[in-house]
């Protein structure tokens, strides 16, 4: 008993284990596309309270550096309008320093 293979009757065989695995993979692959499909509802109502949560956050916090970014400014319009005040009072104690350490000096010297 002798077999003969052709090479026409080779690849013909290779041809049809190949088709036969790639239906399988696509049917696999079908499957699992399926069952992620299942899950898309549930996962679509996750992502709309994630992005409720954004939205909130967001504006929270636009309204925390709005509220910070007023104090900030009504502090620099403080100290920009109490400068020369500032300045004249700094200049008194350093004045009335400088004099006290010449007394206490021309003491210890007599």
């Amino acid at each position: 008993m002798t077999f003969t293979i052709t090479l026409d009757s080779l690849l013909k065989t290779i041809l049809l284990i190949l088709g036969i695995a790639a239906v399988i993979i696509l049917i696999v692959l079908m499957v699992k596309v399926i069952k992620a499909l299942k899950t898309l509802p549930n996962t679509m109502r996750n992502v709309d309270s994630i992005v409720d949560n954004v939205e909130t956050l967001s504006t929270a916090g636009r309204d925390a550096v709005t509220k910070a970014s007023a104090a900030l400014t009504g502090i620099k319009q403080a100290a920009d309008e109490n400068r020369g005040p500032v300045r004249a009072a700094t200049s008194l104690i350093a004045a009335t320093t400088g004099l006290v350490a010449l007394l206490k000096k021309d003491k210890e010297k007599k």
